[in-house]
């Protein structure tokens, strides 16, 4: 019996699907069913079924995966006792969306690398749509993303919830009232990308107020749409969190609208096997930044906030 037929077994059981399982192990999908299937020969017992549309434990691969948990775990610990370390080294890979990279993730991946010493971390910034991909698919460990992911598998942890607030130039000449979308489609726009849950609300509203087509620009990044706006006479929407975390500004301000956009509620969503019990101890980190981190530090002072 080797570790890494237990490893396999446990990533299938866990995941659900062996494609997802090969990216979480970095193999091929005929090197995971290979280790599989010597295990269950080894064995003598079936532990995953393969007849129906899903992929389910069979009753002997419920009751040995517990088993095959603690032989990896005590693994690991031999490992990390034999090398003088305290762990083995572990590499974890972690999805996040702007919103969360532009705001708190900084303050996450120090805790994380000072209280995690044998933690290696990969970070990769992208749209909630393709993090949700990428999880399901087992190329991430856990991600920070918008809205919980409802997969075999998969734990969510609510983290805070976001709005998203509307700036402006401090000499921009918009003026300090609320202002109206019809307004509001008279200036070029600045938000986040095409694919996220802020544009396509954005759009939708224009469009069933028969506004379109507006000039509505898109941008990855908070901190270029926040330079944007700063530099010119463009409107920007962007996430309240990304306003309340950071170095002080003091080239825009902020605008009130008589109209409302969805407000954004982000979870930690990893999955739940041997490596994703990093990350629940990740996602109880991030809980915990988020909801400590008091707003306003960006602007302090001198911001003028309109209505």
């Amino acid at each position: 019996m080797e570790l890494r037929q237990l490893e396999a077994f446990i990533s299938i059981a866990t995941l659900r699907s062996f494609r997802a399982a090969a990216n979480r192990l970095n193999v091929t999908q005929p090197a995971i069913s290979a280790r599989l299937r010597s295990l269950e020969d080894e064995l003598g017992k079936e532990l995953i079924d393969r007849s129906g549309p899903e992929i389910r434990l069979t009753g002997s691969g419920a009751e040995l995966l517990p088993y095959a948990e603690k032989i990896i775990d005590f693994a690991q610990q031999l490992k990390g006792t034999a090398s003088g370390k305290i762990r083995a080294r572990r590499f974890v890979r972690l999805g996040a969306t702007n919103t969360i990279v532009s705001s708190w993730l900084p303050q996450l991946m120090s805790e994380v690398l000072e209280t995690m010493p044998y933690l290696d971390m990969e970070v990769v910034m992208d749209t909630t749509r393709r993090l949700r991909e990428l999880l399901s698919a087992g190329e991430l460990d856990i991600a920070m993303l918008s809205g919980p992911l409802h997969e075999k598998g998969i734990r969510n942890v609510p983290l805070s919830a976001y709005p998203n607030q509307w700036i402006v130039g401090r000499n921009s000449p918009v003026g300090d009232a609320a202002m109206t979308l019809d307004e509001l489609a008279a200036f070029p726009i600045v938000t986040y990308a095409r694919d996220s849950g802020t544009f396509s609300s954005l759009e939708e509203l224009f469009r069933l107020n028969g506004l379109w087509p507006v000039r509505l620009n898109s941008c990855s990044s908070s901190e270029a749409i926040i330079r944007v706006v700063e530099r010119s006479h463009a409107i920007g929407l962007v996430s309240s969190a990304c306003l309340d975390f950071g170095e002080q500004r003091h080239g825009v301000r902020l605008l009130q609208m008589d109209f409302h956009l969805p407000t954004y509620e982000f979870f930690a969503a990893y999955h739940l096997d041997a490596v994703g019990r990093i990350g629940m101890a990740i996602a109880e980190i991030a809980r915990r930044i988020a909801n400590s981190e008091s707003p306003g530090s960006l602007f302090p002072g001198p911001i003028a906030t309109s209505g």
